[in-house]
């Protein structure tokens, strides 16, 4: 479901009189009020959880410098969705490698905390080499570390930034089996705004009945490795 037909079931499921919503370039009032909910239950659902799958994109950049920005090509990552580098842990690490040397020899790099990575890479002087670490300055930039001796690819993953709908055919980049949910989250702004009791309690119970189907399929699996008895 794109907006368009997000805010036409809106209108559909509130009992609202007159047709459905032709364009969000030509709403007004109530049809005006009812995209901005959409947009709103999409932003509100996305917020939920940093870790939603559909949020995690991968990345491969270039740099023969220590600083590695999102939104340029080289030096950096050429990234459009940006919102935030993702976290290191036991299953995840960045990687990179020479690129003279071929993606045959990446190799996954270390984090070190920003006052770390500062005291050894950027206070005094260091000899350049091959990439070893990499942190998150405060301002949100990328750095590697040592300063890359030649020019190396780095790869990482991070999350998307929220996205918003503004136009007709923009579509939620969650699967779409779970769209109705923002059916369901916009009509509970919706029953606030208008005092509709009967249209908000019908919208939060399937609201909360197909939250739990979301969040099993779009939050990371964890598993946990059974000991043998003994």
């Amino acid at each position: 479901m794109n907006l368009l037909s997000l805010a036409q079931a809106v209108k559909r499921e509130s009992g609202l009189s007159g047709g459905g919503p032709a364009s969000v370039v030509t709403a007004t009032g109530d049809d005006a009020r009812i995209f901005q909910w959409v947009n709103w239950a999409w932003r509100d659902i996305q917020l939920m959880h940093e870790s939603w799958l559909w949020r995690r994109g991968d990345a491969l950049g270039e740099t023969s410098v220590s600083t590695l920005p999102h939104d340029l090509a080289v030096p950096g990552f050429g990234l459009t969705d940006f919102g935030t580098w993702m976290a290191e842990n036991p299953d995840y690490k960045p990687s990179t490698y020479r690129v003279s040397d071929g993606q045959g020899l990446e190799q996954p790099i270390r984090y070190l905390s920003w006052d770390a990575f500062r005291a050894r890479f950027i206070a005094g002087a260091h000899t350049a080499g091959p990439v070893q670490f990499w942190t998150i300055a405060p301002s949100g930039l990328m750095h590697v570390g040592p300063a890359p001796d030649a020019a190396h690819k780095v790869r990482a993953s991070y999350i998307k930034d929220v996205q918003d709908m503004t136009r007709d055919s923009d579509t939620p980049a969650m699967p779409s089996r779970f769209h109705q949910l923002i059916v369901w989250r916009a009509l509970i702004e919706y029953g606030g705004f208008d005092a509709a009791g009967e249209v908000m309690q019908r919208a939060e119970r399937n609201f909360q009945s197909m939250m739990p189907s979301l969040l099993q399929d779009q939050l990371p699996k964890r598993f946990i490795s059974a000991r043998p008895l003994a």
